[in-house]
Parts: structure tokens; C-alpha cells; sequence
């Protein structure tokens, strides 16, 4: 089994979901690591949910924690990845992949956006744009994060379902896309069988007749 495009799942917290989306050869599996969010992630919940999964590497996902937050947490989980909403922090780990998110709902300036992307582009393994609170947003703020992704490694994370998840793999050049995971698993704000229906459609039938 395999996917059409690369997948990473955030929030992670539940044992059925992390086999799922394991299952599902996912690549990225993202757990919320800072301490007084709901979807927190403890080391021990940590090793139980990762001891069951093989194959796709693993993401804290820090927020705007600060620099000894991280520090002081990071040490007790087996990550492959960092992900920040803070670019002063992505110089500072330098033996972790990074990942820059952008919460939607917070830009307020593209431009600032784009220095920024500028800035750290070379110290990222992607830049991350989704909506915290689940929004959906017109259709001309979609295309300003895809006119990114021409010239920047962008996961697209939010606008994203079953009937249009394929014309954004096959006609844009996102990297790959982005799903909530959490109490109830959903794609950035919606449900577990939404997101199943994401990546099924998404899944390549490599059936041997």
C-alpha cells in the first residue's frame, strides 16, 4: 500500500488512530508536545502510541513554546522531526528535520510570510500551513499559499477534502498535505471518516492480478 502524495497526520493521541494512519503509510506523525494543550502528548502516552507503529517518522509539534520549553521536553521523546510556529527557534535544533508552521488564522501579512520563508528556507524541511481553529478560507488565500509552494516546500493543511484532494496533488506543487488527528481524528476540523475518505482516494491500488 502506499500513497499518491506525502501525508503527514498532526495531534496524534489516541492508540486507534495512529495504527490507522500507520496502516495507512503515512509518512509524518505529528503529537502535541506542549504540556497545558488539550491534545498533549505525554513521554509515557508517547512510547505507548509509537511502540505500535513502524514505517513513518515521528514530529513534536511545539507551538510557540519557547526555547528552554523545548529543551526541557524534547529530551524525553525519540523525534525525527521539530515543528514550530516560531522561526527564531528553527536555528536552534539543529539535529532535528524542522518544520515552520503558519497558522492560518493568525497571518495577517503575506509578504511577512514569504521574508520569512526566505529566511529560514535553507534550515526547513517544509513549511507548514494550516488552520488552528478548523476555518475554511476563500479560494484566493488558498492560491497564495500555493503560489508559494512554487518556489518553497509547502504542505498544504487546511481546505482539504475527498473531491478536491487530487487536483491539488496532480495540479499544484504543494508537497504533500497535512490532517488533524486528535480526540476524534478529522481532517484539520472535521471527522475520522472524512479523513478516511482523504486517503483512500489517495491510496494507489497495487494489487498484483
Amino acid at each position: 500500500m502506499a500513497l499518491k502524495t506525502f501525508v503527514k497526520i498532526s495531534e496524534v493521541n489516541n492508540l486507534s488512530d495512529a495504527r490507522y494512519c500507520a496502516g495507512m503509510t503515512v509518512n509524518l506523525m505529528g503529537f502535541d508536545l506542549q504540556k497545558d494543550n488539550p491534545s498533549y502528548v505525554s513521554p509515557e502516552n508517547f512510547m505507548e502510541l509509537t511502540g505500535w507503529v513502524s514505517g513513518l517518522e515521528f514530529v513534536g509539534e511545539y507551538g510557540d513554546a519557547s526555547e528552554d520549553e523545548i529543551k526541557d521536553s524534547i529530551k524525553d521523546y525519540d523525534l525525527h522531526y521539530l515543528q514550530t510556529d516560531n522561526p527564531a527557534i528553527i536555528p536552534l535544533f539543529k539535529d532535528y528535520k524542522r518544520i515552520l508552521r503558519f497558522d492560518m488564522d493568525k497571518v495577517t501579512d503575506a509578504e511577512a510570510v514569504k521574508n520569512t520563508m526566505q529566511e529560514v528556507e535553507n534550515k526547513v524541511e517544509f513549511f507548514l500551513f494550516e488552520s488552528g481553529n478548523g476555518n475554511h478560507y476563500k479560494e484566493n488565500v488558498v492560491q497564495q499559499v500555493l503560489d508559494l509552494a512554487k518556489d518553497y516546500p509547502v504542505i498544504l493543511g487546511f481546505n482539504i477534502d475527498d473531491k478536491n484532494v487530487m487536483d491539488l496533488v496532480e495540479k499544484t506543487s504543494i508537497k504533500g498535505i497535512s490532517l488533524k488527528g486528535g480526540e476524534e481524528i478529522r481532517p484539520g476540523y472535521k471527522d475520522f471518516d472524512e479523513l478516511a475518505d482523504i486517503l483512500e482516494t489517495l491510496e494507489i491500488d497495487d494489487t498484483v492480478e
